[in-house]
């Protein structure tokens, strides 16, 4: 077991991942498209978001301990660098390009002013807590959530000793639960005001999953961690099973997911992601590790900030050619946004993408899937 554990440690790419993220970010796109009903689970496709957040938490607090072992600390300056070389730049293209387009094309228009008075609140990644209400751009809450949990969780990992970045996790994992379970909503209401859309629905999604993702690197990071969940989590139909479990649990109708069932749901998705990682050879692995899938799950980031406006696109489309929305917007919308997704990553992106070699050590050029 000792040579499973260190070739883990060896490992700067986690196969099975993007195509993880691919599935996330399908499962976004058919969300906000018009699609049939089919059974309870396709109306669900929200959870992708939960899956990124499960994802993030467990692969950079995994990097962020490998290097405070390697050098015996963190290089908060080169995380932070590297991070914002891969998200802000399509970030804030994104922000001002629509700034722009809508004072151009639309001034004086009440769209145009909501964008306009909201720009700080998106351009500063703080719109989880607030909702200026800009069209298209309701999904950078789970972008401002990533940020700031880049932002605050190495700082964790760098100040904090063991123990108290324990009562540090435990504690925010209890209240985020007392807020699932509803324990704290005339709270959220003082705070929030009584009736502000999506701030409790917000705060049910974000911080448990994120928690999750970070215990999970903690763990698999321990080799008595590593034993335990290789024992629970790593045989070798492992992600069949866990998969399965979801599939179940997405088809149980249920008008509200809070509560017992959102919690299990983020269990069983940090489980999953456990046994990709501990059985990288599974059955599945033959779908995740396909091309076409890998190469979605990369630029996986890219659709996730275009998908509303190609979807927005497909659908004029669809009504001047006559088409029928339900069975055609989900595969073009899917399409565009991969289109553009793609063009993004390889004429816009990447420069970016490659300035982040300076801000690695030799050791850390290799591949690595750390993305958000």
């Amino acid at each position: 077991m000792g040579t499973d554990y260190q070739a883990y440690q060896a490992r700067k790419y986690f196969a099975g991942l993007d195509g993880l993220r691919a599935i996330a970010i399908i499962a976004v796109v058919w969300h906000h498209s018009a699609h049939p009903d089919f059974l309870p689970m396709f109306a669900r496709g929200f959870a992708g978001v939960d899956l990124f957040f499960v994802l993030s938490g467990f692969l950079i607090v995994t990097l962020l301990l490998r290097e405070k072992d390697r050098s015996g600390r963190i290089s908060l300056r080169n995380f932070w660098a590297r991070r914002f070389l891969r998200l802000m730049p399509a970030y804030y293209l994104l922000l001002f390009g629509m700034l722009g387009a809508y004072l151009v094309f639309k001034p004086g228009d009440p769209d145009t002013a909501r964008l306009a008075e909201g720009f700080p609140v998106y351009a500063l990644y703080l719109s989880n807590w607030f909702h200026p209400g800009a069209n298209n751009l309701g999904i950078t809450w789970s972008l401002a959530t990533e940020e700031q949990f880049y932002l605050v969780w190495p700082l964790v990992e760098t100040f904090l000793a063991p123990i108290a970045a324990g009562i540090f996790w435990i504690s925010a994992l209890i209240i985020n639960q007392l807020i699932n379970f509803g324990v704290l909503d005339p709270a959220i209401d003082t705070v929030f005001g009584e009736g502000v859309a999506g701030s409790r629905e917000i705060l049910d999604a974000t911080f448990t999953p994120i928690l999750l993702g970070v215990g999970l690197a903690h763990l698999l990071h321990r080799e008595k961690g590593y034993r335990l969940a290789k024992r629970l989590a790593g045989f070798k139909h492992a992600p069949l099973v866990f998969m399965a479990a979801l599939f179940v649990l997405f088809n149980i109708p249920a008008a509200d997911i809070s509560g017992l069932f959102r919690l299990v749901m983020h269990c069983l998705m940090t489980a999953w992601i456990a046994s990709i990682v501990l059985a990288p050879s599974s059955t599945l692995s033959l779908f995740l590790d396909w091309r076409p899938v890998v190469f979605v799950g990369a630029v996986s980031y890219g659709m996730y900030l275009y998908h509303m406006w190609c979807v927005h696109a497909a659908r004029i489309a669809l009504g001047k050619l006559g088409l029928s929305n339900l069975v055609f917007e989900f595969p073009l919308a899917l399409a565009l946004t991969i289109g553009v997704s793609a063009a993004s990553f390889y004429f816009y992106e990447k420069p970016f993408l490659d300035l982040r070699k300076r801000f690695r050590k030799p050791h850390r050029s290799q591949k690595e899937n750390a993305r958000p």
